[in-house]
C-alpha cells in the first residue's frame, strides 16, 4: 500500500531534474553525506549506474572537487556520466529540499517518529512515492554514518539486513544493496522472454508422442494392450522440458530413423 509523505520544503533545488520522465529510477537520487574518500564517490557511482540509477549529490563533502579526482574517476570504471552529472551542495537540507521523500540508511534505530523499515519494504514505498516527485536515498560517511539530525531530516529510516555477527558493509556496498532494491521494485531490466525459436503447439507434441508411442510399440518395450500411464508420463515430461519446434522434429527425425533401420 503506498504511503503518502510530506515534502520537508517546497523549494526545488534542481529543477532540471527528471521529475517529467516516465522511468521512475530518473526521479531517485543517492545522496551521500560528508563523503572523505573519492574512492568511495566513484564506487558508488559504478554501484547506481548498474541498477539503472544516475543522480548522484554529495551533501557537504569533506574535500572539495572530490567529483573530478583521479580516484572517483578510476572506481567509477565507465560509470563516468553519473560523476559528469553529479552535484555537490553544502547541506543535507538543500540536497533533498524538492524531494517528496528522504529515505536515510542507518544500522540502528532512531528514537525518532518516523517509520524505521527493512530495506525491500523500504524501497517498495520509495518507488510508489516517485509517483508523486522526486526521492532520496541518504548514506552517511564512512566512519561516522548519519547523525540524528540528518536522520530526523528525512521521512522515513531504512535498514540494510546483514549477518548480525559481522553486518559491516562499505559504503558503496550499501549504495549498490539498496540501488538494487530499488531496480528490483521498478520492474526495470527484467529479461525478456526469448522467442527467436518458436516452442512447440499442442499439435507438434501430439504427433511426437504418436511416433513414440508406435516406436515403443514396434520396439516391443510398449504393450499396446497395456500401456499403463507411458502417454501421461511422456505428456508431463515434454510439457516440462517447454520444447521448441525444432527440438520436436529432431526428435521425431530420431525416431523415425531408428524404427526403419529396426
Amino acid at each position: 500500500m503506498s504511503r503518502h509523505f510530506t515534502s520537508p520544503s517546497s523549494v526545488a533545488s534542481d529543477p532540471s531534474a527528471g521529475v517529467s520522465s516516465s522511468n521512475p529510477l530518473d526521479r531517485v537520487r543517492v545522496v551521500l553525506v560528508e563523503t572523505s574518500l573519492a574512492r568511495n564517490v566513484g564506487s558508488a557511482a559504478r554501484a547506481m549506474m548498474t541498477m539503472g540509477l544516475t543522480r548522484l549529490v554529495l551533501a557537504a563533502p569533506k574535500h572539495t572537487g572530490m567529483l573530478q579526482s583521479a580516484d572517483a574517476v578510476a572506481l567509477a570504471s565507465g560509470a563516468g556520466v553519473v560523476l559528469a552529472q553529479a552535484r555537490e551542495v553544502p547541506t543535507l537540507a538543500e540536497a533533498i529540499a524538492d524531494c517528496h521523500l528522504a529515505v536515510a540508511f542507518t544500522a540502528r534505530m532512531r528514537e525518532l517518529s518516523h517509520p524505521y523499515l527493512p530495506l525491500r519494504e523500504a524501497a517498495r514505498v520509495a518507488m510508489d512515492e516517485t509517483a508523486s516527485g522526486e526521492v532520496a536515498l541518504v548514506f552517511g560517511n564512512e566512519a561516522m554514518c548519519l547523525s540524528n539530525d540528518d536522520v530526523a531530516r528525512c521521512q522515513l529510516s531504512a535498514a540494510i539486513p546483514a549477518n548480525p555477527v559481522y553486518s559491516s558493509l562499505n559504503l558503496s556496498q550499501a549504495v549498490q544493496v539498496a540501488a538494487y532494491e530499488m531496480m528490483m521494485s521498478a520492474q526495470a531490466f527484467a529479461p525478456k522472454p526469448d522467442h527467436s525459436r518458436p516452442l512447440a503447439t499442442v499439435g507438434d507434441v501430439d504427433h511426437l508422442l504418436a511416433a513414440l508411442e508406435d516406436a515403443a510399440i514396434r520396439s516391443q518395450f510398449l504393450d499396446p494392450d497395456n500401456p499403463k500411464r507411458f502417454d501421461t508420463r511422456m505428456r508431463r515430461l515434454f510439457t516440462r522440458a517447454k520444447l521448441e519446434r525444432e527440438e520436436v522434429n529432431i526428435l521425431r527425425g530420431i525416431i523415425a530413423a531408428l524404427v526403419k533401420k529396426h
